[in-house]
């Protein structure tokens, strides 16, 4: 699959792999879009996450910081142990 970038981004693209984190172009790209992919995947989570509230399957904060600060207690108690 032919891609042209852009110069701006070849130029990105050709110092990622001198300082060693790619071995190839395709190394780079391939990484952008599993990014774009991770993205998305938020992006409709987060959307999700709105129409539920939308239709009043919300939780209310106290409940949510109680259970956090249960978690944060269960935690540190674990770690003392």
């Amino acid at each position: 699959m032919p891609v042209v970038i852009p110069a701006d981004l070849a130029l990105f693209v050709r110092h990622l792999i001198a300082e060693g984190r790619f071995l190839t172009e395709s190394d780079v790209i391939a990484e952008g879009l599993r990014l774009l992919c991770s993205q998305e995947s938020l992006r409709t989570a987060v959307r999700k996450g709105f129409d539920e509230l939308d239709l009043g399957k919300g939780v209310a904060a106290d409940q949510v910081f109680a259970k956090a600060e249960q978690r944060i207690a269960s935690v540190q108690r674990a770690e003392r142990a």
